[in-house]
């Protein structure tokens, strides 16, 4: 690399390598070329014997495959910061690679696969869903603690991140929204829907309902990442929610969680969170989790779940904590722990990776396609914009 000090011919790549790719502006900026480069270096067996570098033009032989080579370059790849990248050359591989059970076969690719899926944790919005895939165990079980089991064997997704995939491809495609989220329904038809919004899904004309439920809310957190201004936001979640749920209840709880995420993404504190949310929506936020606790009970309306769903991202101190609190208040758990999921997210930027882990791997790859590019349009570069409240 005739501009660069970043040299790609190292036997492989470790610590060094990502150390002085780090430092280097110009090999970081021609990542894609960098890649193929090491790629085209450590060779994998394939049908053909040799392969052309796109950048140098050098021809490189490919006598052997060298599994744990490719498999450190596939993970450093992901450590440096470009997952996507990671998964262009997974790609490159699989595409090229000639099965030999002397040397690779179908175990390794699908080691190779699981490893990307897993990798593009840090590349996908996924607050709302984690916090739907622990709420689930909990529903119908309620808990009146927060020392529980984040996960279990029978963990999974339901109605609200069905919907919540839906609404981030509507919003990415511009398709109409009743046809994306019939369309989502009837794909995952075994997913919990409500008895009304069933109905709505089998309708060849289907109306809004009326519904002040927390399906609205449980729905919208992608609303509060999509555009630029918190009037466009709010304009949005009442579009979002009106399809089905156009009572004013139903209508507020959207455009609140909405707002919430807005508000928690462009740095606003809790106190500047709560203070907009009651004096717009009359929501009672002046009480705290303990209080709330003892007497709560299971509720399906927004008025009566989305205020507490805030609460319980107010009184936390990081991600996890938000959903435990959300959780261990007894009432629609998975509902309350997507809502406060996606507020948590926007506002703490961090998911533990153990949770992304395990929540992804629950997901059909058509769900984590459409978070992910999701995150690359909406997320990716407004992360780096605003400076955030170190407030709990």
């Amino acid at each position: 690399m005739k501009k660069s000090g970043f040299s790609p011919d190292a036997p492989t790549i470790d610590e060094d390598f990502k150390e002085r790719f780090q430092k280097d502006e110009w090999a970081k900026s021609n990542y894609c070329a960098s890649c193929r480069l090491y790629l085209n270096y450590i060779g994998f067996h394939c049908e053909r014997g040799e392969i052309r570098c796109v950048q140098s033009g050098r021809i490189y032989e490919l006598p052997f495959h060298n599994y744990l080579r490719i498999t450190r370059m596939l993970n450093s790849l992901n450590q440096v910061g470009n997952n996507s990248c990671s998964a262009n050359v997974y790609q490159e591989i699989r595409k090229e690679i000639k099965l030999d059970s002397n040397k690779i076969d179908e175990n390794t690719l699908e080691h190779w696969r699981n490893t990307q899926a897993m990798n593009r944790r840090s590349n996908i919005l996924i607050g709302a869903i984690a916090g739907d895939i622990i709420g689930s165990v909990y529903e119908f079980r309620p808990i009146k603690s927060v020392n529980f089991s984040l996960f279990k064997e029978y963990s999974r997704f339901t109605d609200d991140t069905v919907m919540t995939v839906a609404n981030a491809d509507w919003l990415l495609t511009h398709e109409d929204l009743v046809d994306v989220m019939k369309r989502y329904g009837n794909n995952y038809p075994a997913a919990g829907y409500g008895g009304m919004f069933m109905r709505w899904l089998m309708s060849d004309n289907p109306r809004p309902y009326n519904s002040y439920g927390n399906g609205s809310a449980m729905r919208v957190s992608p609303v509060g990442w999509a555009f630029d201004t918190l009037e466009e936001t709010l304009e949005k979640a009442k579009e979002s929610a009106a399809i089905t749920h156009n009572h004013p209840e139903g209508i507020k709880g959207a455009q609140a969680v909405a707002a919430c995420v807005y508000l928690a993404r462009t740095g606003k504190s809790k106190e500047e969170i709560r203070a907009y949310i009651e004096n717009t929506f009359g929501y009672d936020l002046n009480r705290t989790c303990e209080e709330i606790r003892p007497t709560y009970s299971f509720d399906v309306t927004c008025q009566g779940s989305v205020p507490e769903s805030i609460i319980a991202f107010l009184d936390s101190t990081s991600f996890e904590h938000a959903i435990r609190l959300a959780v261990s208040l007894g009432g629609d758990a998975d509902t309350m722990g997507a809502i406060t999921g996606g507020i948590a997210e926007a506002y703490y930027r961090e998911i533990p990776e153990e949770i992304k882990r395990e929540a992804l791997r629950r997901l059909p790859d058509e769900f984590t396609d459409v978070m992910e590019r999701f995150y690359e349009k909406f997320v990716k570069d407004k992360l780096g914009k605003t400076c955030f409240s170190s407030d709990n």
